[in-house]
Order: structure tokens, then C-alpha cells, then sequence
């Protein structure tokens, strides 16, 4: 796959304004995610389908979350892109499962690091982002001022409001898809991404990611500024939070907490097996950590191509992941209020670093 350009926005004022300053910006990319997007769900569940699945989620959000849905209808008025379209976009996971299609295909991986495994006493936050092939790949960067909450720094790509990155509250956010059995009608799990840089403690970004009008879960890695990190998953009727102390916490695509395995559903293995790697390559540095470090482990290969850098597994693979490649890996220095980013595969592409 070619390597990317790195879009950077930048947008201020209510939410409808930054979304209108995202639509205006990324208007080729959204319609040719639009289109992908649509002929994957039009082979996957039926285009029709999907949409009906989208408008009855977006009647679910809206009132939720009145301030994600604005923002939606901003990138709409400017993109060209109808509403409903950018928010199926949105509701992938959700309109596969209603569905009952479980053509899952987001596999990433996350990790934080707090300031006693440091070389330095920064706090470190990091993610591959993996995808597949009916996403589009375009990477951008939003740097966001918006009117009465936190600015903030964030990575998305594809018109999705994945944003993982960093508030100047000091709350840090990224995450990893799970599969669970337990959905319910409410909103999309990725615009609790969002929600989460919203939040002015780390009591209300928790809060942000387990609300009870959720249609379905997610896996939340957030640290702070101070150094606190909390993983908090999430089913759509159930959650459980995890401390990271003074150890590195790493996070793939399985749940960890016993009392969430009885919803969860599918194929763990990979993901079991990158989490193990990652988890020693973060013990043989612990107390040494740093941002080059945490790129390194990013890029690593083991186990190719079902690597934590995953590849697009070849004919004959499962089925289910085919195709899967990252599409972009990022590395937050929270204390320092840096993001790096590698567009595409950050074993091809340079780290490219962006400030609040």
C-alpha cells in the first residue's frame, strides 16, 4: 500500500463549525469512503439494509449525544456526503452485528506506559491502527479549539470519529475493538471516542466511555497527564475497569476481565498472541521506556504477516482477516503534549510529530 499524506485540520467554534471545517477539508476523501464503504455493506448486509440500521441508530444517538451528531451534520453540509451515509460510516460494527454478519475486521493494538517505566518520567500512550480493506486509509490530524470544552490534538481517518489523541486537560485516549453478544439499540461505540476528549477529568472520560445509552462496546485505554492509566472494557450492557499502577498496560482485541468472557464472541487467538509479545517487549524495558521504544514494538513483526504491524494476510488465511493491514500507529507523549504519527505501515513511513 502506498504510504499516506497526513492531513492536518485545523478547526475551531461550535460543533457543527468543526465538523463543517473536517467535511471542507477531507470532501474527496469522505466521498471515496462513502462509496467503499457502501460496497462493502452492499455484498456484506445489502446497502438499503444498512441505511435503515443507521437511521435507527442515528434516532438513538442524536438525543445522547447531540453534540457528536451536530459535528456529523457539519462534515455533511460541506462534504456532500447525505448524513446517514457518514454516520453508517460510523456504525460499521453495529450494522454488521444487528445484522448477525460478523464479518469483523478492526484487529489493533494499544499500550500505555506510566512514569515509573519511563526512562524519562513521562507518561506514554501508543496504538496500531489495523483495518480492513472497506476502510478508506486517508490519515488526518485534527487540532480542534472547540467553543466551551478542552482543545484537542487527535489522529482519525476514513470520515470516522475514531479520534485518539490527547486534550489539553491532560486526558489521553486510544482503544481496540471487541466483539460481544450483548448489543442493544443506542449510539455507535466509536463516538465515544470523541466523548472522550470532551472530558475535563479523568473521572468524566471514564464515565464517557460506559454510558448506559451505548449500543455497543469497546475497549478504552486512557492515561492522564499525572500519570494515572485506566483500561475500561466495554460490552454494550456490561464493563469492567483495569489500573495500570506503576507497570506498562497493553490491550488487544480480547476481553481480560472474567466476568465479560460469557458475552464475547469470536476468533482471540491473534489477539491473545500479540498481547503476550507485547507485553514482554514492554518488561525487558520496563523503568526505560521511551517514545522510540514504543515505535519500535509498533513495527514489530512477529509472527508475520498476523504481526502486532499486521499485513494483509495472504489467500488461504482466516477468512475474516483478509486484507486486515494497519493503516497508521501513533505514539502520545501526554506529559509533553506530542503526537507522533506514522501514516500507513510504520515499518515503511516516518514518525511525524504534531503539537497542540
Amino acid at each position: 500500500m502506498a504510504l499516506a499524506e497526513i492531513r492536518v485540520i485545523d478547526a475551531e467554534g461550535t460543533p457543527e463549525e468543526i465538523g463543517y471545517a473536517v467535511g471542507h477539508a477531507l470532501a474527496d476523501t469522505l466521498q471515496a469512503a462513502a462509496e467503499r464503504h457502501r460496497s462493502a455493506l452492499e455484498r456484506a448486509v445489502g446497502w438499503e439494509r444498512a441505511l435503515a440500521v443507521a437511521r435507527w441508530l442515528l434516532a438513538q444517538a442524536e438525543p445522547a449525544l447531540p453534540a457528536c451528531v451536530a459535528e456529523l451534520r457539519g462534515m455533511s453540509a460541506a462534504s456532500g456526503v447525505p448524513l446517514e451515509v457518514l454516520f453508517s460510516l460510523n456504525a460499521l460494527q453495529e450494522t454488521q452485528f444487528f445484522a448477525r454478519r460478523l464479518q469483523f475486521e478492526d484487529t489493533c493494538t494499544s499500550l500505555a506506559v506510566p512514569p515509573a517505566a519511563t526512562r524519562d518520567g513521562s507518561v506514554l500512550l501508543a496504538h496500531n491502527e489495523d483495518a480492513g480493506p472497506s476502510r478508506h486509509p486517508q490519515p488526518y490530524v485534527l487540532r480542534a479549539r472547540p467553543k466551551d470544552e478542552p482543545a484537542f490534538l487527535a489522529f482519525a481517518y476514513s470520515g470516522l470519529f475514531l479520534y485518539q489523541g490527547f486534550n489539553d486537560a491532560g486526558i489521553a485516549s486510544t482503544g481496540n475493538a471487541l466483539t460481544a453478544s450483548d448489543l442493544k439499540p443506542g449510539f455507535p461505540k466509536l463516538l465515544a471516542y470523541r466523548e472522550v476528549l470532551r472530558a475535563r477529568t479523568l473521572e468524566e472520560a471514564i464515565r464517557a466511555t460506559c454510558r448506559p445509552e451505548r449500543a455497543n462496546g469497546n475497549n478504552h485505554l486512557i492515561a492522564t497527564r499525572e500519570g494515572e492509566i485506566y483500561d475500561i472494557e466495554v460490552t454494550g450492557q456490561r464493563f469492567a475497569v483495569h489500573y495500570a499502577g506503576n507497570r506498562p498496560l497493553a490491550h488487544t482485541n480480547h476481553v481480560l476481565a472474567p466476568e465479560l468472557r460469557e458475552v464475547e464472541e469470536g476468533d482471540t487467538l491473534n489477539s491473545q498472541l500479540r498481547l503476550n509479545r507485547v507485553n514482554r517487549l514492554l518488561e525487558e524495558r520496563s523503568g526505560e521506556l521511551s517514545v522510540a521504544d514504543l515505535q519500535s514494538i509498533l513495527r514489530d513483526h512477529a509472527n508475520w504477516p498476523r504481526s502486532v504491524r499486521k499485513h494483509a494476510a495472504p489467500a488461504g488465511e482466516l477468512a475474516r482477516e483478509q486484507g486486515v493491514r494497519t493503516v497508521a500507529s501513533l505514539v502520545v507523549d501526554v506529559t509533553a503534549g506530542t503526537l507522533y504519527l506514522a501514516a500507513g505501515a510504520p515499518c515503511q513511513a516516518e514518525y511525524v510529530s504534531f503539537t497542540l
